[in-house]
């Protein structure tokens, strides 16, 4: 995907900005063809055409692709100069470039297999549990899965479903597979998304399978995304409002609010959604450092140079011609 800065340097037609703006509103094809006088499937071809013209995979990525362009010709007036002051909280960073790219490294306090978990599996093998080869690879396929929901990349959830990750992953770690879903689900890709769906059945045992949760808050997330359902990102709210004891399928429900939001243009909500996220991230922070583990503390001292001797670095210096 393009970014920002290229998305403000290319150059549009009338048809593709009147496409992208149908877009922001949540139309359909067939709704954009209807308004522009088109047929359902040249509608279609001239979206395909679209995203690869500011090369984006999907309908998602367009809108996001989209609105970081106006926000970027927002901050410049008529001369070049800014005409209002640039982002400057989390929430209008995020939703103007994306949540990984603001949260940087307290991206690894959100998730299934954020640090708080990571503790408390390290505290159970001290006392005879074990973290072997397997919850490794889990762990690591965990937090791809998550950094692609945090920045958007819905393409890579769909490279891994096609490939097939997604029963394995179903095995191995059924939170993970919600996630997995979720990225297919978010990304418009409709038919993948409630095949993706059928392959997760809801739980029958204390273990097997998604919750009864999980599985609602992933029709309701295709529910938004095919039909721009106020109850249904209602539904999320509700469902994240009651996901407390459950901290990673919050995080996951919260990042989903943040991508429908800003897909539709709803730019107040999406900023407002990002700082929430922003502050669950923090909240686990200060868990793990009440906890006496301190993670990437900062040190500010810089190391020793590769030349250890004072009088040879001076000596140097002084060698520098004025």
């Amino acid at each position: 995907m393009r970014s920002p800065n290229s998305a403000e340097k290319t150059t549009l037609s009338e048809t593709e900005k009147k496409m992208l703006a149908l877009l922001v509103k949540g139309a359909s094809s067939k709704q954009i063809a209807e308004s522009l006088g088109y047929k359902d499937g040249t509608a279609r071809v001239y979206l395909s055409a679209l995203y690869k013209h500011i090369g984006v995979p999907n309908k998602t990525s367009a809108v996001t692709w989209y609105l970081a362009r106006q926000t970027a010709a927002a901050d410049l007036g008529r001369n070049g100069v800014a005409s209002k002051t640039p982002a400057d909280t989390f929430g209008e960073r995020a939703v103007a470039t994306n949540l990984l790219a603001c949260l940087g490294i307290l991206e690894i306090f959100l998730g299934t297999h954020n640090k708080l978990a990571e503790a408390s599996q390290r505290s159970d093998a001290a006392n005879g549990g074990s973290a072997g080869s397997a919850t490794l690879r889990v762990r690591r396929q965990s937090r791809l899965l998550w950094r692609a929901m945090l920045a958007g990349d819905f393409a890579l959830g769909k490279q891994e479903f096609d490939r097939g990750q997604l029963s394995e992953l179903f095995v191995d770690s059924p939170g993970d597979a919600v996630v997995h879903a979720s990225l297919v689900i978010l990304g418009g890709y409709t038919s993948s998304g409630k095949k993706a769906l059928a392959t997760l059945p809801q739980r029958k045992t204390a273990t097997i399978g998604i919750t009864r949760d999980e599985r609602r808050a992933l029709l309701a997330m295709v529910d938004a995304v095919e039909g721009k359902n106020d109850h249904a990102v209602g539904a999320l709210h509700l469902l994240a409002a009651g996901a407390k004891p459950r901290p990673a399928f919050r995080h996951l429900l919260m990042a989903a609010l943040f991508h429908l939001y800003k897909a539709r243009g709803d730019v107040d909500r999406a900023r407002l959604v990002a700082e929430a996220i922003w502050a669950e991230a923090e909240s686990v922070r200060r868990q793990l450092h009440a906890l006496g583990i301190r993670i990437y503390s900062p040190d500010n001292h810089l190391p020793e140079p590769p030349v250890i001797s004072r009088a040879a670095l001076g000596a140097y210096l002084e060698e520098l011609p004025a």
